[in-house]
């Protein structure tokens, strides 16, 4: 089964399962509100985003709010179920969602945007793309913002940290799974969060491959509560 398809058998419990995690929420709106600190146009005009990997809508929510009335925010995601979920949420017109894969953003961008946007945000996406691959979703992504627009980063890295690995194993096989199972919200594919997390960039590899494709002025933060040195941010800029 594709992981798509894995997503789509956990769509209907998805949003339930994030709200039992302490700080999930918050950290996606400390992310997005970084975001368009560093994007808002001088001339006040309404902001273009991408929300990339955007699930159930969560973090299109999250960049909403922080970009503020008039926002044109695009989320991609490649799960039909997911979608469907954040289809079903209550949008303005500036919002829509496009079902690809990160992979197919550049077709998508000509298909769907007039001019590149001032920012993207990424919430657990690069660790779903195989690693041979992301150099080139991140140079996309790159692509698809403006000179001097900035790209939001979101994931959890724990490789090359034991304590960070003990932790997030701990979490997800008394804690998350477990969940998963009374909730019916597809164990498989926690099952599979939580070896994709392990496997994941560390945060050294990332930046380099934030280096290779030309996205600089990185700056890192991590995580508040149980998700401190799991789950970082990094706000990289498209050069002018």
């Amino acid at each position: 089964m594709q992981l798509s398809e894995q997503f789509d058998r956990a769509a209907e419990r998805y949003d339930l399962l994030t709200r039992l995690n302490p700080g999930y929420h918050g950290a996606l709106r400390d992310a997005a509100r970084s975001l368009v600190e560093r994007v808002r146009p001088r001339s006040g005009d309404p902001l273009r985003l991408w929300d990339l990997g955007c699930g159930s809508g969560l973090s299109t929510r999250a960049v909403l709010d922080a970009a503020g009335p008039g926002a044109t925010v695009i989320g991609l995601d490649a799960s039909a179920g997911m979608l469907t979920q954040a289809r079903e949420k209550d949008w303005p017109e500036g919002v829509r969602f496009v079902q690809a894969y990160a992979q197919d953003l550049p077709a998508v961008a000509d298909r769907e945007v007039e001019a590149p946007a001032d920012g993207a945000f990424a919430a657990y996406l690069l660790r779903n793309v195989p690693p041979e691959q992301r150099d080139e979703v991140l140079a996309a992504i790159r692509d698809q913002v403006r000179p001097g627009g900035w790209v939001a980063l979101q994931d959890y890295h724990v490789k090359g940290d034991q304590v960070a690995t003990a932790v997030w194993t701990l979490v997800c096989w008394a804690v998350v799974t477990p969940l998963a199972v009374v909730l019916r919200g597809n164990p498989a594919i926690y099952r599979y969060l939580w070896r994709s997390v392990l496997d994941n960039d560390s945060t050294d590899e990332l930046a380099g491959r934030l280096e290779r494709v030309g996205l600089g002025e990185a700056s890192w933060s991590t995580a508040r509560g149980w998700q401190r040195g799991i789950l970082h941010t990094v706000l990289a800029r498209r050069p002018e």
